[in-house]
């Protein structure tokens, strides 16, 4: 409650400071997003899984595939709430050898750079913002207020809260972000989910991590927990994926669909054991951990994430989009000009031409820069400079060393960098 108090407090402060700006909203609706940690795209119905862990999801108009602009959530819920990359609103870990596990060198989003709530307080909106993963609320401080749960707070009860506020602010319009932390570990679905596509087996620290060092990585006593922990997860995203419909049918109830703008996504994604082997040969994790988690690497499990949307907007197929494109579409569809541009660009507009995906929070920083259907892994500092063809190569497990074909790639990325990047 003391920290919710100070951020408050500074947010407040913050819109009398700012309140000058001219960032009218012409064209005025509700806009809620919903993000789940950790959940990653390859294990939706969005990709046609195996296991159909999101049948409200995919019932939805738009929805489809979009990378985080970073493999962890501060710089990532940074960039949703900013609509820039990481090495331009400046919230990451600024050193070179990381560890969030010791967050030192921690920034928060720089101060030109206008979020959301703020937009929206600026234009008379009433603003929600609640999350169950603390560090969700970091990149917040002073520019949003926030309420903050425990830890294992399953999702039931902030979607319940939600559309407690919602209902009393039927009259007014609204900006909410809610942050579910239930697909991040320890996952502890209820019981009415926790076996929905089969009986998970009573294993130590299946709810968490095991099995993170290299050379634990094998036998079957590993085969079994991680067929166990992917079970467990893919039973967990079906819980989340209830708790979004539960969300959905409470709006509706309250007659509060018409006017809202709901948007679905994570912040990034999970890694289970797919490239632990190229992580412990070619990467440096102080925590001597691979292949497990997020924030470590770019590789797709981890940056590849759902974007499902419904409400006042047609015509638009996600296709080769970054998250920092969700706040330029609110921008647009609110009609809002701001006196800056954005790395980002509306879903109803032609996307990009690259994507990436950067400020790792352990070892090294690596970023991931894709141009169609090649992709770049940039770590200097790990001596890495890989490339992939997404379409020969799905699994990323065959990077193409060769530095003339590399080349191209690499300079563009550098030139990019190099024209937005403040130092």
């Amino acid at each position: 409650m003391k920290k919710e108090r100070e951020y408050n407090n500074a947010f407040r402060n913050r819109i009398k400071n700012i309140k000058d700006i001219n960032v009218k909203i012409r064209n005025k609706f509700n806009v809620i997003i919903v993000v789940a940690d950790c959940m990653r795209f390859k294990n939706t119905s969005l990709n046609n899984y195996e296991r159909d862990t999101t049948p409200f999801l995919n019932s939805l108009s738009i929805k489809g595939k979009a990378v985080s602009a970073a493999p962890w959530t501060h710089p990532s819920v940074a960039s949703i709430m900013t609509g820039m990359y990481p090495h331009n609103h400046g919230a990451y870990i600024h050193s070179k050898l990381r560890n969030f596990d010791n967050p030192r060198n921690i920034k928060g989003i720089r101060r030109k750079y206008l979020t959301i709530p703020e937009i929206s307080a600026l234009n008379s909106y009433d603003v929600y913002f609640a999350t169950s993963i603390d560090v969700a609320s970091f990149p917040m401080r002073g520019r949003s207020p926030v309420k903050i749960y425990p830890g294992e707070t399953r999702g039931i009860t902030l979607v319940n809260d939600f559309l407690r506020w919602a209902k009393k602010e039927k009259n007014k319009n609204f900006f909410a972000y809610i942050h579910l932390g239930d697909t991040h570990e320890p996952l502890n679905p209820p019981k009415e989910f926790r076996n929905y596509f089969g009986e998970v087996e009573n294993i130590p620290n299946i709810e968490r991590w095991a099995f993170q060092s290299i050379e634990e990585q094998k036998g079957e006593e590993f085969e079994r927990f991680k067929e166990n922990k992917i079970l467990l997860y893919d039973n967990t995203i079906r819980y989340v994926d209830w708790l979004f419909e539960e969300l959905y049918n409470g709006l509706e109830k309250a007659g509060l669909l018409k006017d809202t703008l709901i948007i679905f996504t994570a912040d990034h994604g999970e890694e289970f054991w797919e490239h632990s082997k190229l992580e412990a040969k070619y990467f440096y994790d102080p925590r001597g951990i691979y292949g497990v988690g997020h924030g470590h690497n770019v590789f797709r499990e981890i940056i590849e994430v759902p974007l499902a949307i419904e409400g006042p907007i047609e015509n638009v197929k996600i296709k080769r989009r970054s998250l920092v494109d969700v706040f330029s579409t609110i921008m647009d569809l609110w009609e809002v000009e701001l006196p800056y541009k954005t790395d980002g660009r509306s879903l109803l507009k032609r996307p990009k031409k690259f994507l990436l995906s950067e400020a790792t929070g352990y070892g090294y920083e690596k970023k991931a820069f894709i141009v169609k259907d090649w992709k770049l892994l940039h770590a200097p500092d790990d001596k890495v400079e890989w490339l992939f063809s997404l379409d020969r190569d799905k699994n990323e497990l065959n990077p193409i060393k060769d530095e003339d074909a590399i080349k191209p790639f690499k300079e563009r990325l550098l030139s990019i960098l190099a024209r937005d990047e403040i130092s």
